[in-house]
């Protein structure tokens, strides 16, 4: 009964053309912004402008709904005319608003935001046009039956009508006649309440900027968070102290968007020291971010979800390798590393950096692909300093679970949304509490500069553990000891270049039936293409030469062991060629002594 009341209030009250044109293009520009993640800025204008005007606040909330659905039906169209109005034109505009204090914080730097706003105010204004002459139209009928009373009086007094008369408009039409309400066009285009309440809600918002609500604070970090992950993001509470220049996180946890049991990052609680200056510019700079008690890849309490769109890796084209029919068939867990790569790859397209050797539309489409229209951004728009830029991050005894009893130290530089703003590339370093791994990420295509460069080196690996996973001849061709593994070179989304060195320790290798040692045997491994569907070269010769070796001075130590000659004062580097000859005269002086 209400909602139809205020239809009727709409259509017989005092409601002018401006109002209802007013409200329509409001509430479809209103509409027609993606979210609070985006434009949290934008809303907050508009909806002020919507108090303030004397917009129809009713029609105004119809459109807005209506606008929503609008906006997901023509998001390529919106994401379209965006990259026309940012890369076009009018792309110096957008660049100085996306750089300009209260303006950065209206997301024009989203493709969908300045395209869907423009679709706003096309069908917003077609809207309110529409409605007035609609409104105009009931209107100058009433006018003359009220002019004809007879036939008004014969109209009205039918049940039905009286019926739908009390529903739709109550009783009473009010003190205005059709003919005066059609005479006013305007009226009062201000909203005096909606002023005093527009002033009250900015001075709370500028003075309440210091104390911050946590809920507030907390909704916004877990958004941008799930936004970014694709997966639930747990996060128990926020806050932030401006006077301090401190913001604290408690009980944040982070699903795994490819194994939703558990949790890809998880802390019991995170403190971050930030500075305030240009913070109305939306730049927040963070001098030291501390990580307590953190934690991945360990079970979650309750299984998450995803977030946004997702792209189904499951259809690239298996790894190949040598011998072999596809990495599927070789290592039982391929699936799973497949998914982490492909994750790793989202990130590295999300950092930036990759479009050398893509073009522009390539590289706007997997974005897309990953992120969803509403998500994709320009980032070339950002100029002066990154949005987000951390100086230095620390987070020591990190629990995961691939080192059962060892943790993890991990610390990060010059990390920032747009890298090529910051005078340093981004760095991470990785070393676990037991010497076995120690990594370091320089992420110089982040920052445009140079290649994302990798060095890894793991130690102490089980080959039994690895060999295990291996399908080779119904036996693993290598077993017991251990292996160390290097890995050094170019991390790209789209042309890796990495080598991978193992080096056995006490390894016993099976060469045509036979064992040898395997003992500092290294064969390295070459990984070309696109990080997550890569091809697997191994140098042949290498390989030969190496597994050639091993069978030679496993013959060369069986023959010198018979001889009784000691080798064990080579060392390893010492050449086949000289222990060949202390063989051939401890085989010479035997044979003497024998005759």
């Amino acid at each position: 009964m209400l909602i139809t009341r205020k239809i009727g209030k709409l259509i017989r009250g005092k409601t002018t053309p401006f109002q209802v044109v007013s409200a329509s293009i409001l509430g479809m520009l209103i509409g027609f912004t993606p979210g609070f993640a985006q434009a949290p800025g934008l809303i907050l204008f508009w909806v002020l402008c919507l108090i303030i005007l004397n917009a129809n606040l009713f029609l105004a909330g119809i459109v807005a709904l209506l606008g929503k659905l609008f906006l997901w039906i023509t998001l390529p169209v919106a994401f379209s005319l965006g990259r026309f109005l940012l890369e076009g034109p009018t792309e110096g505009i957008f660049k100085t608003l996306v750089n300009a204090p209260i303006t950065a914080y209206f997301g024009l730097e989203y493709y969908v935001v300045p395209g869907g706003q423009l679709l706003a105010l096309i069908i917003g204004t077609a809207i309110g046009i529409s409605l007035t002459k609609l409104l105009g139209s009931y209107r100058r009928k009433m006018m003359s039956m009220e002019q004809n009373s007879a036939r008004m009086n014969q109209w009205s007094s039918k049940g039905w009508v009286k019926v739908l008369k009390f529903v739709f408009l109550g009783s009473g039409k009010g003190k205005k006649s059709y003919e005066e309400l059609l005479s006013k066009k305007w009226g009062n285009p201000i909203r005096i309440p909606g002023v005093i309440a527009a002033v009250v809600i900015v001075a709370l918002g500028y003075f309440g900027l210091k104390s911050l609500s946590d809920p507030f604070i907390t909704a916004a970090i877990k958004g941008g968070l799930e936004t970014a992950n694709g997966a639930t993001v747990d996060l128990k509470n926020a806050h932030l102290d401006i006077d301090e220049g401190r913001i604290e996180i408690d009980g944040l946890a982070l699903a795994d968007p490819e194994n939703l049991d558990t949790n890809l990052f998880a802390s019991d609680r995170i403190v971050a020291d930030i500075s305030s200056a240009d913070i109305l510019k939306k730049r927040f700079s963070v001098d030291s971010l501390v990580f307590e008690n953190a934690s991945s890849g360990l079970s979650r309490p309750t299984k998450g979800s995803h977030v946004g769109k997702r792209t189904d890796t499951k259809k690239e084209s298996p790894i190949q390798l040598p011998d072999y029919k596809d990495l599927g068939r070789v290592l039982e867990d391929a699936p799973e590393w497949k998914e982490r790569l492909a994750q790793v790859k989202k990130w590295l397209e999300a950092l930036g950096g990759e479009g050398e050797t893509t073009s522009l539309k390539e590289s706007l489409a997997s974005r897309i692909a990953s992120l969803g229209y509403a998500n994709v951004a320009n980032k070339d728009l950002i100029e002066g300093s990154p949005t987000v830029f951390i100086r230095n991050l620390v987070a020591t005894q990190v629990k995961t679970q691939y080192f059962d009893n060892a943790t993890l130290n991990i610390e990060a530089d010059n990390l920032s949304s747009h890298p090529s703003l910051v005078n340093s590339d981004p760095k991470i370093r990785i070393t676990s509490s037991d010497d076995s791994l120690n990594a370091t990420l320089a992420l110089g295509a982040a920052a445009g500069r140079a290649d994302n460069l990798v060095e890894v080196e793991l130690k102490g690996l089980s080959v039994d553990e690895f060999a295990s996973k291996l399908k080779s001849g119904g036996q693993a061709p290598i077993r017991g000891g251990s292996m160390n593994l290097a890995i050094t070179g170019k991390l790209s989304s789209i042309d890796s270049d990495l080598k991978i060195s193992p080096t056995f320790k006490g390894s016993t290798l099976s060469i045509g039936g036979s064992q040898v040692s395997a003992d500092n045997l290294s064969i390295p491994l070459f990984l070309r293409g696109p990080i997550d569907n890569p091809s697997v070269k191994i140098d042949s010769k290498a390989m030969t030469n190496a597994l050639a070796d091993a069978g030679k001075k496993e013959l060369l130590n069986k023959a010198a062991e018979k001889l009784g000659i000691d080798t064990s004062d080579t060392g390893d580097g010492d050449k086949l060629e000289d222990t060949a000859k202390k063989l051939l005269g401890g085989f010479l002086k035997k044979k003497k002594e024998e005759e």
